[in-house]
């Protein structure tokens, strides 16, 4: 920590010593910067006009030749920003923290009026939850990275936060996996930086798209997008839900730091300027396991494994007077744990009573470059190059009762991917955009996976392969605004997987209608192509009476998802509303097995603890439905509180080659969050007190019901096929609070908070499984009470 210890000790003590007299309190001001932009060109808007609203003294300032402005002495807390430019609707940014450990730097992007003359006056504020990306019509939401710390029960991820929102859910407290629209948590797409990566998480299985613990830091992230259907043209091969994820620059004109102490770990941030002459910045964030650091102190948590992981992300950002700007970033982290009965003591509480020893180790990592360059104010071109990928080692030994240990599985695999992507920027006029843009992935792999059967009495090998394969995907958007208030964005996105030349043409359509101030109306559709993980492509079929393996699934095809989606959106006042989107998918091609009549869909694939099934014999013959209602009742943070209120009632169904309707694994069939929090100014602002509560109830998670009999005999969980998913457990609830404190000096802002999950100790059962031990059905349990609570300091 580069302060001293004298001065640690006299910010500990000043953050933890509430005084009752403010009279003398100085107010701390800070200073708020940036650009000032063209939303659909990215031209700077020299001229323009920004001003902080809401207080007393005019504070303003006019954007220079670059796009940059600079408002000095602005007074900390929350405060608003409203930008401006001659033939431009204006911009209104509320909510902007202002502390005085960091400089506030923004990027403002003002969309061009289709009418410019005097007698028109532009009273529309923009929707404070439409996404960043201009041409998202629907069923999206912009976040800062802010919320994803503000509300209870998120520990700063942006998964957890989102499962916030109206058609999102999770199935798992120890897990950030997401059921969007009651789709698998497969088809979840994670971009950073307008690149696709690997799943962002520790401890994450092979092929999945979540784990317990993200590697994604909310300190270094942007304003961001999260897309729950009908997305544009420029999104592919997913079809529930997009994550794109923008990575924030470092200060280019002084030095900041960044310490925290949580549940997520130790960690440290550093950024600032290289070339101050250039307007270049570093931005740099390491975190390390909170739990392994206490364990190499010597502290004990009674736990029979200790996880260990740590992630790095940066940014590097180099703007050019002619040249464009180039950026180089980069996300990597690894994590292991140990789950060994062998070594279990009597104190000790365990993952697992299955009598095995488990190691668990995952890595990923991506990093790329990106070149923005302007061939004009209207038209811009962006290159990005980007190599990434994710390893996986695990291994389980069962012990027997003399505590030996006998290897029942082994998994040792990589996946590496390599994009080249180029996409173009025309901005026509007012009222025509075209974006266009081509990928090309390289896809790498080294599978090796194997497990003894017990039923043939030796070891079987169902991965053994290494090579590569390709992925092709090109898009073109055009977005037509024929006023002011209607606006259509259409496109066509194209796909090709060239293993075995499946490939989709996918038209995608929206429009937007505003209708007056208060009023609009979004209707939107488009066809969704998902591959399915690689690994099921080159899974090896065991044949016992020649002893050898055939491979049975190279060929399938792509799997589809039709949406359609109509939303109106009211607002109350300018900052409440109220959101009502109702939404059907039509899911087909889904692959199923095919050489038995059985419930097996990948649909549901995705909601197992115990990682992916491999199944053999796989044809697209499968069929799905989602449809569902979602209600959003919102107030925005202003006046020093706000709140959020959704309802989702939904269902989701499926086929598989027993052509017998069920409901999926992820029909829940309803989920209600409210949340809240409240704000407690002190000291002239210097300090502030916040309480933040959530209460979530959700349908219980689906289960097929387990044949006791038949598992008894078998000494293995047996289930009921022909009732596949057909039980529902009891229904899910929980209440999460947090308080949090904050305090701003003179150059350094210190937070103290804790968070208490599941506050009245609620026992929700996550999953039913058969104890061979006890010869009888049990409940596993989702996690009960859980406090934690964490520092940090910026400076």
């Amino acid at each position: 920590m580069p302060l001293g210890s004298h001065k640690i000790k006299i910010s500990i003590a000043l953050l933890l010593s509430f005084s009752c007299d403010f009279a003398f309190a100085q107010t701390f001001t800070q200073t708020i910067r940036g650009r000032v932009i063209d939303a659909d060109s990215k031209a700077p808007l020299i001229g323009a006009n920004v001003i902080i609203t809401g207080i007393d003294t005019f504070l303003g300032a006019a954007v220079d030749a670059e796009g940059r402005f600079r408002i000095s002495g602005v007074p900390v807390g929350r405060r608003s920003i409203k930008a401006s430019f001659i033939g431009y609707e204006d911009a209104i940014l509320n909510n902007i923290i202002v502390s005085t450990g960091k400089e506030v730097i923004l990027q403002i992007e003002l969309r061009e009026m289709m009418i410019t003359t005097k007698e028109v006056e532009v009273v529309y504020e923009r929707d404070k939850t439409r996404a960043n990306n201009d041409l998202v019509t629907l069923s999206a939401r912009n976040f800062q990275s802010e919320e994803t710390d503000r509300y209870a029960g998120s520990r700063g991820d942006p998964s957890r936060m989102v499962a916030n929102y109206a058609g999102v859910s999770t199935g798992n407290d120890a897990q950030n996996n997401i059921i969007v629209r009651g789709n698998s948590p497969l088809g979840v797409l994670w971009r950073l930086e307008g690149v696709n990566i690997p799943n962002p998480n520790h401890f994450s299985t092979q092929g999945a798209t979540g784990g317990p613990v993200s590697m994604l830091n909310n300190n270094i992230l942007a304003n961001s997008d999260f897309l729950t259907g009908a997305f544009p043209a420029e999104y592919g091969d997913k079809n529930a839900a997009v994550f794109d994820l923008k990575l924030r620059n470092g200060n280019n004109e002084r030095i900041e730091f960044t310490g925290q102490m949580g549940i997520n770990g130790f960690e440290g941030g550093i950024e600032g300027p290289i070339s101050q002459k250039n307007g270049s910045s570093f931005l740099v964030n390491y975190r390390y396991s909170t739990l392994e650091v206490f364990n190499a102190l010597g502290i004990r948590f009674g736990v029979s494994g200790i996880p260990q992981y740590q992630d790095l992300c940066f940014k590097f950002n180099f703007p050019t007077t002619k040249a464009g700007i180039f950026s180089f970033w980069g996300l990597a982290g690894k994590s292991k744990i140990k789950l060994l009965d062998s070594q279990k003591d009597s104190t000790d509480w365990s993952f697992t009573e299955k009598g095995e020893d488990l190691v668990f180790g995952s890595s990923m990592g991506a990093i790329g470059i990106n070149h923005l360059y302007f061939f004009n104010s209207k038209i811009s071109g962006k290159l990005s190059l980007s190599t990434s990928g994710n390893q996986l080692n695990i291994t389980v030994d069962t012990l027997a009762k003399n505590s030996a240990k006998f290897r029942t599985y082994n998994n040792t695999s990589t996946d590496g991917q390599y994009h080249i992507n180029y996409t173009i920027t025309d901005k026509i006029n007012a009222g025509n955009l075209i974006k266009m843009g081509a990928t090309y992935s390289g896809l790498l792999f080294d599978y090796y996976d194997y497990f003894y059967s017990n039923h043939n009495k030796q070891y079987e090998t169902r991965l053994n392969n290494d090579g590569r394969a390709g992925l092709i995907q090109g898009f073109i958007h055009w977005q037509y605004r024929i006023s002011e208030n209607i606006t259509f964005n259409n496109g066509v996105h194209y796909q090709n997987f060239l293993l075995n030349n499946t490939q989709a043409v996918e038209p995608r359509l929206g429009v937007r209608w505003q209708i007056n101030k208060k009023n609009v109306l979004g209707a939107g559709a488009g066809l969704h192509s998902q591959t399915q993980p690689l690994m099921y492509y080159f899974y090896r079929s065991f044949i016992p009476s020649t002893q050898t393996y055939v491979q049975t699934n190279k060929n399938i095809d792509l799997s589809r998802s039709l949406h359609f989606v109509l939303s109106y959106d009211h607002s109350f006042t300018k900052d409440s509303r109220f959101k009502f989107e109702t939404y059907y998918q039509n899911l087909f091609n889904i692959p199923v097995e095919i050489y038995r009549p059985t419930s097996f869909s990948m649909i549901n694939v995705g909601n197992s603890l115990d990682g992916l099934p491999l199944i053999d014999s796989l044809g697209n013959k499968g069929t799905g439905k989602n449809y569902g209602i979602e209600f959003t009742i919102e107030k925005f943070f202003n006046k020093h509180y706000y709140f959020l209120s959704t309802l989702t009632l939904y269902q989701s169904k499926y086929s598989g080659s027993d052509n017998i309707v069920h409901n999926t694994a992820f029909s829940g069939g309803y989920v209600y969050n409210a949340l809240g929090g409240i704000e407690f100014p002190l000291g002239k602002g210097n300090k502030v007190l916040a309480f933040d509560a959530k209460v979530t109830f959700a349908g219980g998670n689906r289960y097929t019901p387990i044949d006791l009999n038949a598992s008894i005999t078998r000494h293995e969980a047996i289930y009921i096929d022909s009732q596949a998913y057909s039980k529902q457990l009891k229904a899910y609830e929980r209440i999460d609070v947090k308080v949090s404190f904050k305090i701003n000096q003179r150059r350094v802002t210190q937070t103290i908070f804790i968070n208490v999950e599941n506050v009245l100790n609620r026992k929700n059962v996550l999953r039913q499984i058969y104890s061979s031990d006890k010869h009888e059905v049990i409940s596993e349990y989702q996690l009960g009470l859980f406090p934690y609570g964490g520092f940090r300091i910026e400076f």
